[in-house]
């Protein structure tokens, strides 16, 4: 009989829920229909999980997906300008080096369409931080991850409603108004 040695890595996949997590590395890349995303992931979670996050732009063509990233990760800001009526004018560089080491809190769930695999919802909520722009306090926190469970329920637990599953849309609030941003 011959003696060996294993190394036991952690049962079975992470459970369904948020986390705080690191985010490890992060890349861009295009699919065929020239869709540019952002691929994250996570020194927490294993390199089969990650997140893929696709550009989305508004109406005035201000791409607010990635960008959420950027900002809910704290990473990236370079400039600050004060603007009209006390707003604030933000340049964030979206090098995805700028996220490496920077924490989310994400969203885990069983893949509605096969069981047998976890997924990391594409919506993500901050961590508590303050910067030069804004500030996240746990109230903040909580009411992002109510955001992300209620676009999980609406959209992801039992596919978009009139869809065929190639079609995701989220909600994008404007000046008030509520309009469906499908991408």
């Amino acid at each position: 009989m011959a003696n060996r040695t294993i190394t036991v890595r952690g049962g079975g996949r992470p459970s369904p829920g948020w986390h705080e997590v690191t985010i490890k590395k992060a890349t861009f890349d295009t699919n065929d229909n020239d869709s540019t995303y952002l691929d994250i992931w996570f020194n927490e979670l294993p390199e089969t999980l990650n997140m893929r996050v696709y550009e989305a732009f508004d109406k005035e063509g201000n791409e607010f997906a990635v960008g959420g990233i950027f900002r809910f990760a704290n990473a990236g800001i370079t400039t600050v300008l004060d603007g009209p009526n006390g707003e604030k004018s933000v340049t964030i560089d979206d090098n995805p080096n700028g996220l490496r080491d920077r924490t989310l809190n994400v969203y885990l769930y069983t893949d509605p369409k096969n069981s047998k695999y976890s997924r990391v919802l594409k919506q993500p909520a901050p961590t508590v931080f303050k910067n030069e722009v804004e500030q996240f306090t746990e109230e903040d926190v909580r009411y992002w991850m109510q955001r992300a469970e209620s676009y999980y329920e609406k959209w992801v637990k039992n596919g978009a409603p009139g869809t065929n599953g190639t079609t995701i849309n989220v909600k994008k609030e404007t000046a008030g108004e509520t309009a469906d941003i499908p991408f």
